[in-house]
């Protein structure tokens, strides 16, 4: 009986690891944050290249910021998106827990 409670504790350890996460904040060329914006994150690879899209996320934040869960550590390709700003891609590799970009300063387009 007890190796089967420390069989299951330990299946379970296994499928409950918390998420990884990825943080940030966005800017315009006035510093002012971005309340608005969508983020592509891709798995990647060492060399930058999205692999698969993992997910498309619509950001609404007041003070420009967001947070991204990954599921395991490994190198991910997020590619934003704001109306009248260049697009922006950023390259991570998560080894911890999280990882949060510097503050992300957008050019306008026009």
């Amino acid at each position: 009986m007890l190796k089967l409670l420390l069989l299951s504790c330990s299946l379970y350890g296994l499928f409950t690891t918390p998420p990884y996460r990825i943080t940030g904040r966005l800017v315009d060329h006035q510093y002012n944050p971005v309340g608005y914006f969508i983020i592509e994150t891709y798995a990647s690879n060492k060399e930058r290249e999205p692999l698969a899209l993992l997910g498309r996320d619509t950001v609404r934040n007041s003070n420009g910021e967001f947070k991204i869960q990954v599921i395991k550590k490994g190198s991910y390709l997020l590619r934003i998106a704001v109306p009248d700003y260049t697009d922006y891609s950023l390259f991570t590799t998560i080894q911890d827990s999280s990882y949060s970009f510097p503050e992300i300063h957008l050019q306008p387009t026009k």
